[in-house]
């Protein structure tokens, strides 16, 4: 199972900026020894505002536990929005039998 994260900056101070960043390094401690979850990509907006991450995890059960351990742990700091997304070769064929629908 594929999750899209994206995460927006809350305005903080300094003193809550480096909170925030010892709870995000416990965190990233604990996935590198999570063999469900895997980071595959993980970008940030050139200003800090924001970013997205895309994680790979087991199965839903790993997928929901992390990313509820995650906004629950950050989101005095970050919003978040996640969604599971499909790489193409998963998609193609729902999108084949959707156009078959659509086209009769």
């Amino acid at each position: 199972m594929l999750l899209l994260t994206s995460w927006k900056g809350r305005p903080l101070s300094p003193e809550q900026s480096n909170r925030m960043m010892q709870v995000w390094g416990k965190i990233e401690a604990a996935m590198a020894e999570n063999p469900n979850v895997e980071r595959l990509c993980w970008y940030i907006t050139s200003d800090g505002s924001g970013g997205v991450t895309v994680t790979k995890s087991a199965d839903a059960d790993a997928a929901n536990a992390f990313e509820l351990e995650t906004s629950l742990a950050l989101s005095e700091f970050l919003e978040f929005e996640s969604k599971v997304v499909l790489d193409l070769d998963t998609a193609m064929g729902p999108i084949l039998k959707a156009m078959e629908h659509i086209n009769g």
